[in-house]
């Protein structure tokens, strides 16, 4: 199994803001500067799984288990996710652009564009 390792710029996207607590369940490393951010902010690391929200977590907990039971199916077509998915797209086409021009040297606007497109959708088709 991959582990993610987590850094002091992304804690955020770890804590339970309800509880004050982070769940390091196996899936992920805390960087040393993780952990003494956690220990500034008096957030609780508890190593193990994060409890189901029907086994302990406080109504409107933000741990990562708590937030992908009330995360839309595969393939939703609400406007929040239909909104989140085009601001996706749209900086994975800044982000092509990018790499093929410092990486390969395209300065040509029109052919960056063209490109970028074209890796965008076929990503998007195969997804």
């Amino acid at each position: 199994m991959k582990k993610k390792l987590v850094g002091v710029e992304c804690l955020n996207e770890y804590i339970c803001q309800s509880s004050n607590k982070l769940y390091a369940d196996g899936s992920i490393i805390l960087s040393p500067g993780a952990k003494d951010e956690l220990a500034k902010r008096g957030v609780t690391i508890v190593y193990g799984p994060c409890p189901d929200a029907a086994q302990g977590c406080p109504p409107g907990c933000t741990c990562p288990a708590c937030m992908a039971a009330q995360a839309c199916p595969h393939g939703c077509t609400c406007a929040e996710c239909t909104a989140t998915m085009d601001k996706d797209l749209e900086r994975l086409f800044y982000a092509v652009a990018a790499m093929l021009k410092t990486e390969y040297g395209i300065t040509d606007h029109e052919q960056l564009k063209k490109i970028s497109c074209q890796v965008v959708k076929t990503l998007k088709a195969n997804i």
